[in-house]
């Protein structure tokens, strides 16, 4: 379950850098993509709170 918890955790830094490469292609010169920074945003979100969740679930067996 660590591993997991782990993995969705490192899965939602990694779906917030997506939200940011949306955002930063303008600075590129190009327009914000919004589709990135939504889907971004969405997935960074759920799977964020989806490993709080199951951490608070399983907090016990971290601490043994």
């Amino acid at each position: 379950m660590r591993l997991f918890i782990t993995t969705l955790s490192l899965l939602s830094v990694i779906a917030f850098g997506y939200a940011l490469a949306g955002y930063g292609s303008s600075l590129a010169g190009g327009s914000i993509n919004t589709d990135y920074v939504i889907k971004g945003l969405c997935a960074g979100i759920a799977l964020g709170g989806l490993a709080m969740f199951l951490w608070y679930r399983h907090r016990k067996d971290f601490f043994d």
